[in-house]
């Protein structure tokens, strides 16, 4: 056991401070509602709080559309509320776990509202802009994950921008070093603060192909999964580990990334002393009931040995060489095309 790092020997607790606790009368959850239960948490033996995102929001995704990576959302407090939940966190032997998102910013952004101005200033090109075709239809027939046009009009630009989720979540360009810098800047700026690590969300979409093209029409509404187009492209890895030079190494913390779509074979390059992450979030398990794609109102059902050979195939693909965290998403009614899975739980 000595040989173990603490984040293989602890449990890691997750916190959507918006519904934890209110210390203020807003009737809203806050960070000091946190720090004001570490005492309690630490009897559970919880050695990490994964946080949700408390940067600022116009909480169009839960807080996951964010528009300031190094600063809190006053609904939650101050940066001191935040400090101080990390120092208090550290005297108890409990590590303050950031969430990232990464792929996207929100659309109140200030990157964003400067990319979107022109084709010329300084952030032109921060996020994926595209021309119409020639009819003056969306360059793709991409679909969303929560569904409509991947692609929004932009009148200022006369162009479209791309948006994996929803419209006011527009993807930023890793292909721009200036965009993928700003990044690492961001995640080192919570490392300098004393946080123990990242979760990282929906870090699969941030590498796009390098000709964006139709994909095959796969609904009524004549689009195409987006989630197939762009999931895992070549050369996102090379990101990645470039992401793990500039912001994990050297200090002692543990990363865990939301990969949905990376399969057990593809494991070992993705976590352990040679990947790009300590641990991974893969859906292998979870999407059993959508055999085709991800759509939540249409789950198939599936025997229980599928389930045990997926978790046995990811947890042997990490025996010798990685961390495998075991985790299940809370099934919901699927009346009305309800999610039967939050996508936010893991």
């Amino acid at each position: 056991m000595d040989t173990l790092k603490w984040w293989q020997q602890t449990a890691v607790y997750q916190i959507y401070p918006r519904s934890f606790q209110d210390t203020t009368g807003s009737g809203e959850g806050d960070i000091p509602g946190v720090t004001r239960h570490l005492d309690y948490l630490r009897k559970l033996g919880v050695g990490a709080i994964w946080l949700t995102p408390v940067y600022p929001s116009p909480m169009v995704d839960n807080g996951y559309d964010i528009s300031d990576y190094t600063a809190i959302d006053p609904r939650y407090g101050t940066m001191a509320d935040m400090d101080t939940l990390i120092a208090e966190g550290k005297k108890r032997d409990i590590r303050i776990v950031m969430d990232l998102v990464y792929n996207h910013t929100s659309d109140r952004h200030a990157w964003f509202q400067e990319s979107k101005r022109s084709r010329t200033n300084d952030k032109a090109d921060w996020y994926i802009w595209r021309d119409a075709k020639e009819d003056g239809s969306a360059p793709t027939n991409w679909r969303s994950i929560f569904g409509g046009p991947a692609w929004t009009w932009c009148e200022e630009r006369q162009q479209y921008y791309l948006h994996t989720f929803a419209v006011e979540q527009p993807d930023l360009n890793w292909e721009n070093p200036a965009v993928r810098q700003a990044l690492y800047d961001a995640a080192n700026f919570w490392i300098d603060k004393g946080v123990g690590g990242f979760r990282i969300d929906a870090i699969v979409y941030i590498k796009k192909p390098a000709v964006l093209a139709d994909g095959p029409v796969d609904g009524a509404d004549g689009l195409s999964s987006i989630h197939k187009m762009i999931a895992n492209t070549p050369g996102i890895l090379d990101f990645l580990h470039e992401f793990r030079r500039n912001v994990f190494d050297g200090h002692d913390i543990f990363t865990v990334a939301e990969a949905n779509g990376v399969t057990p074979a593809d494991l070992p390059r993705w976590v352990g002393k040679d990947g790009a992450f300590s641990m991974l979030f893969e859906f292998s398990h979870t999407n059993l009931e959508f055999p085709d794609d991800e759509v939540w109102c249409r789950a198939e059902t599936w025997p229980l040995t599928k389930l045990k050979k997926a978790l046995s195939d990811s947890q042997q693909a990490t025996a010798a060489n990685g961390w495998y965290p075991h985790f299940l998403r809370e099934p919901r009614p699927d009346t009305l095309c309800q999610p039967l899975f939050p996508r936010r739980d893991g």
